[in-house]
């Protein structure tokens, strides 16, 4: 045994945690997403018929936030997935899954703070009464800034896993090529541990 290896029960419980945390974190993500889906639907749909939305800033905002509450929806229910049924794939490695939730760690981040920036900007303006979703524009943003601390998490969590994976002396090292970059070796390690009689494929 390698002195450097990490002990069996750090292993083991990283890897549980993994199997548990992945589908519950993935779902609180799904689930806040329908919420700013539906929320950002009915605005867009309320701002195309009424076109009574107060600024364009704030009409672009919201259907940006429809287009990332649809992305995240979509591609994480492939990613839990590939989580369950393709967890030795390249599309289920830890590399797959930081390229995913870094692009809607930023789609997030910009709209929650894009929207924000709107509304704060018309309160300041004491422009109050001319907005007249005041309220759903509220929810919108606040559940915003929910699924982007979700994402965060996740996307922390996987680069811990990835960083541990790929130290020397991990049980994934024996996979990986010496003339392997850090992007190759996260793309040979899988988002949760395989039974012995499904070695990865890539």
């Amino acid at each position: 045994m390698k002195s450097d290896s990490l002990p069996p029960g750090r292993t083991m419980n990283s890897d549980t945690h993994m199997r548990m945390g992945h589908p519950i974190v993935s779902s609180l993500i799904i689930f806040c997403s329908i919420i700013v889906l539906s929320i950002s639907a009915w605005l867009t749909s309320c701002f195309t018929v009424d076109d009574n939305y107060f600024s364009l800033a704030e009409r672009d905002r919201t259907r940006f936030l429809l287009f990332t509450s649809a992305w995240t929806i979509v591609f994480s229910v492939l990613y839990m997935l590939f989580f369950f049924y393709l967890p030795g794939s390249v599309l289920g490695s830890v590399g797959s899954h930081i390229v995913f939730l870094f692009l809607t760690f930023i789609f997030w981040t910009s709209g929650a703070t894009s929207i924000i920036t709107v509304l704060g900007a018309e309160l300041n303006s004491n422009t109050q009464k001319n907005i007249i979703y005041l309220d759903q524009l509220n929810a919108l943003q606040g559940f915003a800034w929910v699924t982007e601390a979700l994402v965060t998490f996740a996307l922390v969590a996987v680069l811990i896993r990835g960083i541990i994976a790929a130290r020397p002396g991990s049980d994934h090292h024996d996979n990986f090529d010496d003339r392997d970059n850090i992007i190759v070796r996260l793309s040979k390690v899988p988002i949760r541990s395989l039974p012995e009689s499904q070695p990865p494929h890539y």
